[in-house]
């Protein structure tokens, strides 16, 4: 029998940062990194966020796991944002692409 187990948004934040966090720490990265992580980061963030939603698809309703992919991924773009990227609008199609491949593998719509 599968568990159900319940997360808050605040939940949710607080695992992927700490996902974010502890691939960073794998990769070496620290704060000084250019833009360029932003775009493993975002990747590695969508397929975890993935490997999660299939092997727990009953704990949200798909329109919320969009609205905390969009967030989580949204956030990755902010910091794009502030860091002034080169490359933003490259990074804004992945996540574009990220947020049509998920609404298409729930049937969103």
């Amino acid at each position: 029998m599968k568990k159900v187990i319940r997360l808050t948004e605040s939940d949710l934040t607080r695992l992927v940062k700490r996902i974010i966090k502890e691939r960073e720490d794998e990769m070496g990265f620290d704060s000084s990194d250019d833009c360029e992580r932003l775009f493993s980061t975002m990747e590695y963030v969508f397929n975890d966020f993935m490997d999660f939603v299939k092997t727990s698809p009953e704990e949200q309703s798909p329109e919320d796991m969009y609205d905390d992919l969009q967030s989580e991924l949204g956030g990755i773009l902010y910091q794009a944002e502030e860091m002034e990227c080169e490359d933003i609008q490259d990074l804004e199609i992945m996540y574009n692409d990220y947020l049509r491949e998920f609404a298409e593998y729930v049937e969103l719509f």
